[in-house]
């Protein structure tokens, strides 16, 4: 019984792996093109510029926007940072996770034991994890 649950969660978790891989290798992919779009646009941006105002002080023009675009990203990251951080609901979470593999072991003879033993070890878990943490995130703690 538990040689098809190791490889029913080794097939589980392998084809989540391949999907997040896929996933990030499109946005990589598109962050990239979008740094390529973007410094075309600068690099006409610098042309029409340089032909009104003369090559310097459309440089500085272009340098003046990008110290500015790095300032606002700054301090909207800063932002994000210090803003304070939603609770997490835990046994939500919990009891999501595991109602897929709950509703296949209890069609089997003995699993309405080893779902019962679960729930018990996965009830424990939050439990241990509220007491041991206090329940604040090491993420919410200033250093």
């Amino acid at each position: 019984m538990f040689g098809g649950l190791g490889s029913y969660i080794a097939s589980e978790v392998s084809g989540s792996v391949r999907r997040n891989v896929a996933i990030y290798g499109l946005f990589g992919l598109t962050g990239l093109l979008l740094v390529c779009a973007a410094g075309y646009a600068l690099s006409a941006l610098h042309t029409v510029l340089s032909l009104s105002y003369g090559p310097v002080a459309a440089s500085l023009w272009i340098a003046g926007g990008l110290a500015l675009a790095a300032v606002l990203a700054l301090c909207t990251a800063l932002y994000i940072k210090n803003r304070k951080r939603p609770s997490r609901p835990i046994p939500a979470a919990a009891a999501f996770a595991a109602a897929p593999l709950a509703a296949r072991l209890m069609t089997s003879r003995t699993g309405w034991r080893v779902v019962a033993l679960g729930g018990i070890a996965v009830l424990g878990t939050i439990i241990g994890r509220q007491l041991f943490t206090g329940g604040a995130d090491e993420d919410d703690l200033d250093v």
